[in-house]
């Protein structure tokens, strides 16, 4: 039977024996020294009624722009299919909130208020597997990728970052491991003044790095490609825009006081899809599963 996992995400310190491991990839938990966060905010009596937000110290959901058609041209596989709703989330935690309440999402160059359109089975993936979700009303369309979804207290806590990618001669000196550097082996990002680079490392493997602007490191993580013997045993290739293991940011939103922002990044796999979230937490960056998505049979 097709599973969804949406268990609470815990941070990365073990490997995972639940189901959320069939689709987890090779992501793990790093961390270096940043600046303080603020205190977690206080949920005001208005909103107790909203899901748990994971992240209190940074409020919200996470969630992703739709796109309208099933068939239709698509930035990123793993993006909801809704004819309806602006935004989607993969989510049971909206079951018991009423349909148009009222939120705030944001995205690059969009922050406006939306409302619950609905939660329930929607159909999702190469086969319309019946899939919980929250589904989000909007004026306007959000772009696919991930929308960062705010309780109306703190609607303007957070602004929504473009990410740009970044040619390899403007990665500051010290990020690449390798002298000289191999365009072919290296995508880079910015995202304001962060930058993100993954840089690979041997034919299977590569290293994810989150530096700010003048190169100091920030963050962390090897990365491999995923095999399956006898049906996918191929090399990194970073001229493919999808490759089973090997994560790409989406989403980058910055907190008020928080020199870093939380970044989103999506890893497919061979059946479906993983999001986490690298999260400034006190002295540290923290990288925090916050969910997989069953989307077809290899």
């Amino acid at each position: 039977m097709k599973k969804i996992n949406l268990s609470i995400p815990q941070p990365k310190t073990k490997l995972s024996l639940t189901l959320l491991s069939l689709l987890l990839l090779f992501s793990g938990l790093n961390s270096c020294t940043i600046w303080e966060n603020n205190a977690p905010p206080t949920i005001p009596e208005a909103e107790r009624d909203l899901p748990e937000q994971r992240f209190l110290e940074f409020p919200g959901w996470l969630g992703f722009g739709t796109k309208v058609q099933q068939d239709g041209v698509t930035k990123f596989p793993f993006s909801p299919t809704s004819g309806e709703a602006q935004i989607a989330m993969f989510s049971e935690q909206w079951s018991l909130v009423d349909p148009g309440t009222p939120l705030v999402a944001i995205a690059p160059g969009i922050r406006e208020e939306v409302t619950l359109r609905r939660w329930q089975n929607e159909p999702y993936g190469c086969n319309d597997s019946p899939t919980p979700m929250a589904t989000f009303n909007a004026s306007q369309t959000f772009p696919e990728g991930a929308v960062w979804v705010l309780p109306p207290s703190q609607g303007d806590t957070a602004t929504a970052l473009s990410l740009e990618t970044l040619p390899i001669d403007r990665i500051p000196e010290g990020v690449l491991r390798r002298d000289p550097p191999d365009p072919k082996q290296i995508l880079a990002w910015e995202a304001g003044e962060t930058i993100i680079v993954l840089e690979q490392t041997t034919e299977n493997t590569a290293l994810l790095t989150v530096a700010d602007n003048a190169g100091t490191d920030l963050y962390t993580n090897p990365v491999e490609i995923l095999s399956m013997p006898g049906s996918y045993e191929e090399p990194i290739d970073f001229s493919r825009s999808v490759q089973p293991g090997i994560p790409a940011p989406i989403g980058a939103f910055q907190f008020q006081n928080n020199p870093v922002p939380l970044l989103v990044f999506w890893r497919p796999s061979f059946e479906g899809h993983s999001f986490e979230a690298v999260v400034p937490r006190g002295e540290f960056l923290e990288s925090v599963d916050v969910g997989s998505v069953y989307y077809c049979a290899f």
